[in-house]
């Protein structure tokens, strides 16, 4: 999920460093309020062996991801194959229970793990004790022998009550141990409805 790309959000904080060790630190830049939730826009640079383990950690990431969605077709075309022939000697009502099973099977098997250490974790603590995992909308990188830099936007939703965000990120695999942190926005809500349609503000020039 992301926020409504036609809405203009409300920065309600910037600047904040969820965690750092020596070599690597993760921020968010800017936290964006929307009716419907929040947008948190976070970046983490890593420099000297840390950069490095990050930038492999990446790429190794990308050929499994790859590798899997390789896999996943090549099981979505088999059971469809399975599927008709069931068809032939089943029926269709028995093939297309055949093809929904494996379909949930496969799905199963392709869920994101976030224990591949890949990327920078971020959950959201609800006031009940519950933590809800963050997995971003949109990511960029770049990286050289000494540097490595990821921007990510991540998106919660609902608004949090109280306006309390309690966050907690880590990237153990690169240096970056867990750490949490306790953001309150004054009026939250309040601020939330004042994002307007991009096409209202577009009127006002």
């Amino acid at each position: 999920m992301r926020p409504d790309e036609e809405l203009l959000g409300v920065v309600v904080h910037s600047g904040l460093v969820l965690a750092r060790s020596q070599d690597v630190v993760a921020a968010l830049r800017r936290i964006t309020a929307f009716p419907a939730g929040l947008g948190l826009d976070a970046v983490v640079l890593a420099r000297a062996v840390h950069a490095q383990a990050a930038d492999r950690r990446e790429r190794e990431a990308t050929t499994q991801r790859n590798t899997e969605a390789a896999e996943r077709r090549e099981r979505e075309a088999t059971a469809q194959q399975e599927s008709k022939a069931a068809a032939h000697w089943e029926g269709t009502a028995a093939a297309e229970r055949e093809r929904l099973r494996k379909r949930a099977i496969t799905e199963r098997r392709y869920l994101p793990k976030f224990e591949e250490g890949d990327t920078l974790r971020l959950v959201v603590l609800t006031p009940a004790g519950d933590a809800q995992w963050l997995d971003a909308y949109q990511s960029t990188s770049s990286s050289n022998e000494e540097r490595y830099r990821l921007e990510a936007s991540y998106w919660v939703t609902p608004l949090p009550r109280d306006g309390l965000l309690t966050l907690v990120c880590a990237w153990p695999e690169i240096g970056l141990p867990e750490a949490l942190t306790d953001v309150v926005v004054p009026d939250l809500a309040v601020r939330a409805v004042e994002a307007r349609a991009l096409w209202d503000v577009a009127e006002d020039f």
